[in-house]
């Protein structure tokens, strides 16, 4: 799953864009960002006009909301490679 910062209608308008296959949901008031502590307090790295973004995180969460894995990137464009994903994947599940 993913979640994004944008609304639901451009996630839905721009999500061929990605070539993503997950599950997209908008967090548009920043509430999973808050919960995770991910809110962008210290640098912005987004498009003009957006005044608020998450940190670029890619995180592993297991059932019960503790976070196993995480991986912050400086850059709202760039996210951890799917390799590294799937080797923390293998490391906390296998």
């Amino acid at each position: 799953m993913t979640v994004s910062a944008d609304l639901p209608e451009e996630i839905a308008e721009e999500r061929h864009l990605h070539g993503l296959q997950a599950t997209m949901v908008s967090d548009k008031q920043l509430l999973v960002t808050d919960a995770f502590g991910l809110r962008n307090t210290e640098f912005h790295t987004g498009p003009p006009g957006d005044e608020a973004l998450p940190v670029p995180a890619t995180l592993l969460v297991d059932r019960e909301g503790t976070v196993l894995w995480l991986d912050l990137s400086e850059d709202y464009q760039r996210r951890s490679d799917p390799s590294v994903v799937l080797a923390a994947i293998q490391r906390h599940f296998d």
